[in-house]
């Protein structure tokens, strides 16, 4: 008995052959933050716009473009300053008949009753006569024109 006790005891000591656990890895201090500086430090940059300008592609009824200048953060209702008529992009848009521009424009909160430097808003540029538009022409135009007024675009010329 006292052969077995002493097994026992040896066993106990020695722990049975298992190794002691490792001694746990110093802890590193915490640093803490301010929130605004954290906050700052997360947010993503935002991709930088086109090499083409917002006015040009809006002329060009380039979409993709328009719609990197959106998401890279680009003023939607500032004017042209190399244009005498310091139009908006969505005159541009508008005037060379570009709907889906202008509906993209539209969808991203741009001022629709805007004017260009001589008074007219988009609405009064797609309902400006041509006598030398096509069928087809005149078709977009009124196209526009639909898109607009049910986005509250109002005339300057009849208000």
């Amino acid at each position: 008995m006292k052969k077995l006790f002493s097994l026992i005891v040896a066993f106990a000591v020695v722990g049975c052959g298992r190794e002691t656990p490792p001694p746990p890895p110093a802890a590193e201090p915490v640093v803490i933050k301010p929130v605004a500086e954290v906050a700052q430090s997360e947010r993503p940059e935002p991709p930088s716009p086109p090499l083409i300008s917002i006015w040009d592609a809006a002329r060009g009824g380039d979409v993709k473009a328009v719609r990197e200048h959106i998401v890279s953060g680009t003023q939607l209702n500032g004017p042209d300053e190399t244009n005498p008529l310091k139009q908006t992009p969505l005159h541009c848009a508008v005037e060379s008949g570009h709907k889906a521009v202008a509906e993209l424009l539209l969808a991203n909160g741009v001022d629709i009753n805007v004017k260009r430097a001589d008074g007219l808003t988009a609405l009064d540029i797609v309902l400006k006569a041509d006598p030398e538009a096509s069928d087809e022409v005149r078709e977009v135009r009124k196209a526009i024109a639909r898109v607009l007024v049910r986005n509250g675009a109002t005339a300057a010329k009849h208000k």
